[in-house]
This record gives structure tokens, C-alpha cells and sequence, in this order.
């Protein structure tokens, strides 16, 4: 019975000893690619429902984005949001990789653009705002 408990043991102690191995090579592959990842700008290209063996609705986003040499790389995500996800076919996505091996890139972000700039009348209103707020503190100064 002793034999079978220290077997156990061993058993349990190799197995954690692995996933603690596989947790700190993966922690040290973000980090790596945090300090030496290229970014580029990809697209989503396909946004697919399927069922996992669990029974779980996932999305399936395949995103293409292009390397400084010319080539285009595909890169599958997994989105389990019930809400629907956030990428949609045809948004930009902003993807961070590594440079020895493109194809596996880790974060993907939504691309964030900027509102277009106020056209003249939005300026003109945009500085009669401010003519009118600066106006109002001297007169509350004074």
C-alpha cells in the first residue's frame, strides 16, 4: 500500500512539475513578444459559429495581416462571448507577433481610429464655446 501512495506522489509531483514548466515557458513567450514583437495591422477576413464537444457556441475569427517582406499570414482566434464577440468581418485588428514565427500571433486588438477632425463650422462653434467659457470666469472672478 506504501509503494502505491509513493507512486501516487510521484505521479502527482511530475505533473504539476510539467504544468508549472508549460505556465512559466508560456509567461516567458508574452514576455518576449511584449519587448520584441512587431505590430501590423490586420483585417478580419471570416467570422465562423461553431459547437465545441462541450456544447459550447464559439466563434471562430480568421484575421489576415502582411509582413514587412510581402507575404500575408493567417491567424485563427477562438471568441466565446455569448454576446456576439467583438470582431466582425471586415474590422481592422491591430496584432502583436513575434518576428521568427509570424503565423502565431498572441494579442489581437480591435483598432481604435480616431473621430475625423470638426469641419469650419465645428471649429468656429468649438471656439465660440470657448470665447463664451472664458468669459464667464472673469466675469465670476470679478
Amino acid at each position: 500500500m506504501g509503494a502505491v501512495l509513493d507512486l501516487f506522489l510521484l505521479v502527482g509531483a511530475a505533473v504539476l512539475a510539467g504544468l508549472a514548466a508549460l505556465l512559466a515557458s508560456a509567461g516567458r513567450t508574452v514576455r518576449e513578444l511584449r519587448r520584441g514583437g512587431l505590430c501590423a495591422v490586420g483585417r478580419v477576413r471570416r467570422v465562423r459559429w461553431h459547437t465545441t464537444s462541450e456544447g459550447y457556441e464559439r466563434r471562430r475569427v480568421t484575421i489576415e495581416y502582411g509582413l514587412p517582406d510581402g507575404r500575408v499570414v493567417e491567424l485563427l482566434r477562438h471568441d466565446a462571448r455569448p454576446e456576439g464577440g467583438r470582431y466582425q468581418e471586415g474590422d481592422e485588428v491591430t496584432v502583436l507577433y513575434h518576428p521568427a514565427r509570424p503565423g502565431r500571433g498572441l494579442a489581437v486588438h480591435p483598432v481604435r481610429r480616431l473621430p475625423p477632425p470638426p469641419n469650419e463650422f465645428g471649429l468656429a462653434a468649438l471656439a465660440l464655446l470657448c470665447a463664451l467659457g472664458a468669459a464667464g470666469l472673469l466675469v465670476l472672478m470679478f
